[in-house]
C-alpha cells in the first residue's frame, strides 16, 4: 500500500515558520514555496517544504583569526 504524503495548511506552515499565513500565502502564489491548491484552499507537502527550506539555508561566517 502506497503512503499518501503529509499536507500542511498555510495557518499550521506559518505556525511552523513563525510567520503570518498571509506570508505563506504570497511566497505560494508567487511561486517561490511549493504547494497544491484544492478546492480554493492552498496546501503544502511536508517533504516539499523541508527541501524548500533546507534550499535556504544560510551557512555560518567564517571567523578569520
Amino acid at each position: 500500500m502506497t503512503t499518501l504524503p503529509t499536507f500542511l495548511t498555510a495557518d499550521e506552515l506559518a505556525a511552523v515558520l513563525r510567520c503570518q499565513p498571509e506570508k505563506v500565502y504570497r511566497l505560494a502564489a508567487r511561486g517561490e514555496l511549493p504547494s497544491y491548491k484544492v478546492e480554493g484552499r492552498r496546501l503544502f507537502e511536508q517533504g516539499e517544504v523541508v527541501r524548500w527550506l533546507e534550499s535556504r539555508r544560510v551557512a555560518a561566517p567564517v571567523e578569520f583569526h
